[in-house]
């Protein structure tokens, strides 16, 4: 059984400035390519959602479960499910060209041209009070934590101190990450926890970013790698990239490993995350990892599926079920039984060292 245990103090590494060509890769080769993971077809099923449900005949590329039900972005506009049928949300206040939706800390996020947000679902929305900037901002990412939000866009990320959904909340611009000599770069994606903030770039010069609480500090994981969405709970932080797989980490960030890769896997689009399992959307398919049992699949063509790029997807743990985005809808796969139960976790202790068995 692995073992997970918290963050723990990072190393003294270069901050901003410094990392950039000095970085050294995470890792060489990755732990195992699609053709090393379990191929299963019995006990999973696909289901294509598609303009007969109400959905735009261009397809998806965004995906967020909520409480309330499944949201979705195709063709610039905002969509929710409602009883059985998907409708398009029609509010003067959503911002143009839409390409993301985000459900974090219970407050829903509709991102484009401007960021907008939601304390209660959907049912009233409120503007992002974004700096004044001549064009104004892309936002790709947002997320949300007790009083406190950033918000990735198209020149670094935007933060809030004192984030409140239900009213409008002014962001400011934070330092390039990369330090000022290097400029701002496109942020496109951002998660908070308790203990730290990842944010990632996905230009050729990008870089994955940490802050840390506890030093209040940004320091660079890596760089000079495009990388697309980050994940994290607990020690598990999950990094999908453009080119160079899915990454994991189950120290906190400490250290990373490609996980998986080859051929279209290399380029993971969207990853959603459970408290026992995680899926990841790649334009291969799907991957699917086991935290416990360290089991990996990967579904798609196999089970019959036609389109096997995935854009994004969203994970309903207690059904079993996962969403993805894809250009020909919305490809929904099941899996029979319960969702795997979390790993077990330990109290860590000053002096201890990683175990796993």
């Amino acid at each position: 059984m692995r073992r997970l245990i918290p963050l723990i103090p990072a190393l003294v590494l270069p901050v901003f400035s410094g990392c950039g060509e000095d970085s050294q890769p995470i890792s060489e080769h990755a732990e195992l390519t699609p053709d090393q993971a379990h191929v299963v077809t019995k006990g999973f099923t696909w289901k294509l959602v598609g303009p007969e449900a109400g959905l735009p005949a261009e397809g998806l590329v965004s995906v967020a479960l909520t409480p309330e039900g499944l949201w979705v972005v195709g063709g610039g506009r905002l969509i929710k499910r409602q009883e059985g049928r998907y409708v398009a949300v029609e509010d003067p206040l959503l911002p143009p060209n839409l390409s993301r939706v985000v459900f974090t800390d219970g407050v829903l996020w509709a991102l484009g041209d401007g960021a907008v947000y939601s304390s209660d679902i959907g049912h009233r929305w409120t503007a992002a009070g974004l700096p004044a900037r001549d064009g104004g901002w892309v936002c790709h990412g947002a997320a949300s934590l007790t009083g406190e939000a950033y918000i990735a866009t198209d020149q670094g990320l935007l933060h809030s101190s004192a984030f409140d959904p239900t009213r409008s909340v002014t962001f400011t611009q934070l330092d390039p990450l990369m330090g000022k000599e290097s400029g701002y770069r496109t942020v496109s994606d951002v998660t908070i926890t308790e203990s730290s903030v990842w944010a990632v770039s996905p230009d050729k010069r990008g870089y994955l970013a940490q802050y840390l609480r506890e030093r209040d500090e940004w320091i660079i994981r890596a760089s000079y790698d495009p990388f697309r969405r980050v994940a994290a709970s607990g020690d598990y932080v999950w990094v999908s990239t453009d080119g160079l797989g899915l990454w994991r980490s189950t120290d906190g960030g400490e250290t990373f490993n490609e996980v998986m890769n080859g051929g279209a896997w290399d380029r993971v689009n969207g990853i959603g995350m459970g408290e026992g399992s995680i899926w990841a959307a790649s334009e291969g398919g799907a991957i699917y990892y086991v935290f416990a049992t360290n089991v990996w699949e990967h579904h798609g063509v196999q089970e019959g599926l036609l389109d096997p790029v995935m854009l994004d997807c969203a994970y309903d743990e207690t059904a079993n079920t996962v969403y993805f985005a894809t250009a020909s809808g919305l490809a929904v796969g099941t899996k029979e039984g319960p969702a795997p139960a979390p790993p077990e976790t330990i109290e860590r202790r000053p002096g201890d060292d990683l175990e796993s068995e």
